[in-house]
């Protein structure tokens, strides 16, 4: 499934007819992320604690995934999301970057926007002018405590 959805991601990018902006979000100093849809609030993030809420479901990121937030000396987060293209393509997605201008290389954690399950961890690097999106392997130990951390709130 993975393996799929990176080849329909590929595609995104090297077709101009189907390739879109994802929309750049923010995060207020209550951890409110703006720029969402109603049909995906409340929507809040805490870094320090990394808790991800979005509507009625919540992920307290495990300890394994807590690393790519704080590898950086001085890491910059930018959040995006999709919510506008055909989830028979890809899902609704909350895309997390991770990078610091002092290194080549930084992280991409895409989540689904309605489940919170995890899409990909990538390491991005820029060598000259190419970058390079490996995916990151964290392993069947590590998957499976996000997707047990999953909560749906009442």
């Amino acid at each position: 499934m993975k393996t799929l959805l990176i080849l329909i991601s590929f595609l995104f990018l090297t077709n101009s007819d189907v390739m879109h902006q994802d929309t750049p979000l923010q995060i207020d100093k209550n951890g409110n992320i703006i720029g969402l849809p109603k049909e995906f609030s409340p929507a809040k993030f805490d870094l320090n604690k990394k808790i991800l809420r979005i509507n009625d479901k919540e992920i307290v990121f495990p300890k394994c995934l807590n690393y790519y937030f704080e590898e950086h000396k001085n890491p910059k987060l930018h959040l995006s999301a999709s919510w506008y293209h055909s989830k028979e393509i890809m899902p609704y997605y909350l895309n997390f970057s991770i990078s610091d201008k002092s290194v080549n290389y930084g992280y991409t954690i895409l989540v689904d926007l309605e489940t919170l399950e995890l899409i990909y961890v990538e390491k991005p690097r820029t060598e000259g002018n190419t970058t390079y999106n490996p995916e990151v392997d964290l392993g069947e130990k590590c998957l499976t405590e996000y997707k047990n951390g999953i909560k749906t709130l009442n």
